[in-house]
């Protein structure tokens, strides 16, 4: 099958023209492409056009005895097993997951038994049954570490899988996707592949910078550079004017770190709604965590104060305490400190600030 018609298929069950998306389908010969085709036709109707789905699932069904290659058909099954999961079909996943294992035990070819596996990984993560996901990751590149191949298509199976554990974090809210893009990072950095541990740096930079409010099209339209998009995507997605907030801090945060002047816009209209909501405890406590580690220390001030909980409140004054004695400014870091609460804390804060002014006097 061409990509174009692939593509093709694509674009009009996603314009859900889907009785449209099956013809075209139905001009695919080749059995394995066909069930792909018609799964892929399948996630986009579950939500609007139900009635379609039971036809198309039995025809997958029907044509998975068709394919011959059980690499493919382990392929099939750990896709279909990941469409069961997210229309709530949790027993049949479980089972149609075990059946994507089995196929994958049948592969002769090493390197293409464990990118099998990368690929059942990659379904499970998508599931959200991220420890299953990690584990079976692991096994797929243990699998290809141990291989009895020459080294050129090792390092190519290896490579291959990175990526897929790559493609897994990509589709997964920041939280989520942190472990697999470090998992990536690893492999892509012992590879010495620079320019792809160079790219997987900067997401897992960018999922622990959006940690609580990154979801996978905000990220990718970030790292495309399309702010404004970004900003009408959060709006969009966050309908809870606190998340909304939180949000857009944690954005400005990103900016700043990139060098991108739009980050006072962002800022400047985060506090802008601030100043129509109330917050939550929680929300403080990430609002005061957010702008110290970016540097807004005397806006960070106004949230660390308002915290509650005397621990969590004494730890946000000494994080801005010891921001702004390595910023220089002694004076504000001693005023800060002695907010605190913790006598113990304050007494070894106000020692560390002694030291930093001590060595910043010696620096030339």
């Amino acid at each position: 099958m061409s990509m174009s018609s692939y593509d093709d298929i694509l674009v009009l069950a996603s314009k859900g023209l889907f009785e449209e998306a099956i013809k075209a389908a139905g001009e695919i010969e080749d059995p394995f492409e066909w069930a792909d085709a018609l799964l892929e036709i399948a996630f986009r109707a579950k939500d609007v056009r139900r009635d379609l789905v039971p036809l198309l699932l039995e025809e997958i069904r029907r044509t998975l005895k068709k394919i011959k290659d059980p690499g493919d058909r382990a392929y099939i099954y750990s896709k279909l097993a990941r469409f069961h999961a997210v229309t709530g079909n949790g027993d049949e996943a479980t089972e149609v997951f075990d059946r994507a294992a089995e196929e994958i035990a049948r592969i002769k070819d090493e390197g293409e038994r464990a990118i099998a596996m990368a690929v059942l990984a990659q379904n499970l993560a998508l599931t959200g049954l991220t420890e299953e996901a990690i584990e079976t990751f692991n096994e797929a590149f243990d699998a290809a570490i141990s291989a009895e191949m020459d080294y050129r298509t090792k390092l190519d199976v290896i490579t291959e899988i990175a990526g897929l554990i790559e493609n897994a974090g990509d589709s997964l809210d920041s939280r989520e996707a942190i472990r697999f893009y470090e998992m990536a990072y690893d492999i892509f950095d012992k590879l010495r592949i620079s320019h792809r541990a160079a790219d997987v740096e900067k997401k897992l930079k960018m999922a622990r910078t959006l940690y609580y409010h990154g979801p996978p099209e905000v990220r990718a339209a970030l790292l495309e550079g399309r702010y404004n998009y970004s900003l009408k995507l959060i709006e969009k997605l966050y309908k809870d004017p606190q998340e909304r907030f939180i949000a857009m801090l944690e954005m400005a945060s990103w900016l700043k770190q990139i060098g991108a002047p739009e980050y006072l816009d962002v800022l400047e209209g985060a506090f802008k709604l601030l100043e129509r909501i109330g917050l939550s405890e929680t929300n403080v406590q990430r609002a005061a965590a957010i702008l110290s580690g970016m540097g807004e220390l005397e806006k960070a001030l106004r949230f660390a104060v308002e915290i509650k909980d005397p621990e969590k409140r004494d730890d946000a004054l000494a994080a801005i305490s010891l921001k702004l004695a390595e910023r220089k400014d002694f004076l504000e870091a001693r005023e800060v400190a002695k907010l605190i609460g913790n006598s113990m804390l304050k007494a070894r804060l106000l020692e560390e600030i002694a030291k930093i002014e001590e060595e910043s006097r010696w620096e030339i």
